[in-house]
């Protein structure tokens, strides 16, 4: 993940301002998705407003691949970035209830490499697997900031790369006393999570959450070949013109913390999970839902307002005497939102394929369509929000 796109992913997390429409509905604002995001020149995208009632509403529209002439649709694949994050901390979760491990366990009981990082606070061995699910460790927000040409790997491919680093790292505050978004912090649980279960990241999520809610279109990096025709390119305005940036792409030892290609329809699988439904004991098999209102709970403010706070990997958000409990993405080219609204029992997800990205007066390089991205999620928690007599 490179750096203009993870200021982009701390801009969606930490810079959002609610302004919530009281009237809002599904036709205004999937005719603002479509239409703003078509005169911006976004290239495709899909939105769906997400009800356990059964009155999902979808909208999908422009290409999927320009050259190869795939449209959007439902079954189209896409990267959802970050949003990966909330499946690796579900996998914890599920060790934990299963008593594999303990949220206050020091995590060099498992990555015993963490005390080659340079800590001057001197207290390593008092970062724990919660810290790391909130982002409170102190280590920094890109796993792996040493890549300086576009023809070096995406991200590396080994933990060992990522080892090798960390006599040149350090840890950047006193763990456990503070919020700062850390890719690298959540790739140390998926490391965890292979060393207690013996798989990687990519096939614990896929036994684990993937298979059990039938999500049969999800996967990590290369698309298998019969999903091919499904999947999304990516696009970036470069020099005044849309670039692809190929399809394809690894995300290497970073999958834990942004490795998911699916289509809406699959995550909107997910989403129900996590708005939860009694008539489905498939979902307590996946994780109880006391340890999903554990998860959600806030632990830390963002350092953006008294009513954002971080979770366990989720992001609770209290807006008009409302909760929303999500993750926002951004990653190649793609950005996503999901969202639910757990009394309500809706949820949202949208996502698109093409990032403008312009240098401003600081020369720091701004995603243009963010102004764009929080109109729609705004009108979105507004048709998500629980109508009271």
């Amino acid at each position: 993940m490179n750096k203009y796109v993870l200021n982009s992913l701390i801009f969606l997390i930490t810079c959002f301002q609610f302004n919530i429409a009281s009237a809002e509905s599904w036709p205004q604002a999937s005719d603002y998705f479509q239409s703003s995001l078509s005169k911006l020149g976004i290239v495709g995208g899909s939105a769906v407003f997400i009800s356990n009632q059964g009155d999902s509403k979808s909208i999908h529209f422009g290409m999927a691949d320009i050259d190869k002439g795939y449209p959007i649709t439902d079954k189209t694949l896409y990267h959802w970035a970050s949003i990966t994050k909330t499946f690796t901390g579900i996998a914890i979760m599920q060790l934990r209830d299963q008593q594999k491990l303990k949220l206050s366990d020091p995590i060099i009981q498992y990555l015993p490499e963490i005390t080659q990082f340079h800590n001057p606070y001197q207290n390593t061995g008092d970062i724990t697997i919660e810290h790391l699910l909130t982002h409170s460790a102190g280590f920094r927000m890109s796993s792996f900031p040493f890549k300086t040409q576009s023809w070096q790997p995406h991200e590396p491919a080994e933990f060992s790369q990522l080892v090798a680093m960390f006599p040149y790292s350090e840890i950047k505050f006193n763990p456990g006393t503070q919020y700062s978004y850390s890719n690298l912090g959540i790739n140390f649980l998926g490391e965890i999570i292979k060393r207690i279960t013996g798989d990687s990241i990519e096939s614990y999520i896929d036994k684990n959450i993937f298979k059990p809610l039938e999500m049969h279109t999800a996967y990590f990096n290369s698309t298998p070949f019969h999903l091919s025709k499904y999947r999304s390119n990516n696009y970036a305005f470069v020099n005044g013109k849309f670039m692809s940036g190929g399809p394809e792409f690894n995300t290497g030892i970073t999958s834990a913390n942004g490795g998911i290609n699916a289509s809406i329809t699959d995550m909107t699988k997910y989403v129900l999970f996590l708005i939860g439904d009694d008539k489905k004991p498939i979902y307590d098999d996946v994780l109880k839902r006391t340890s999903l209102l554990e998860m959600w709970a806030p632990r830390l403010t963002t350092g953006t307002g008294k009513h954002q706070h971080i979770g366990l990997t989720f992001f609770n958000r209290q807006i008009y005497k409302q909760t929303y409990i999500g993750h926002t993405g951004s990653q190649k080219n793609f950005y996503s939102s999901m969202f639910i609204n757990p009394e309500a029992k809706t949820g949202h997800l949208f996502v698109y394929n093409t990032s403008k990205l312009v240098p401003n007066q600081d020369g720091i390089k701004i995603a243009t369509t963010m102004p764009t991205y929080r109109a729609i999620q705004s009108k979105l928690f507004g048709i998500m929000k629980k109508q009271h007599n």
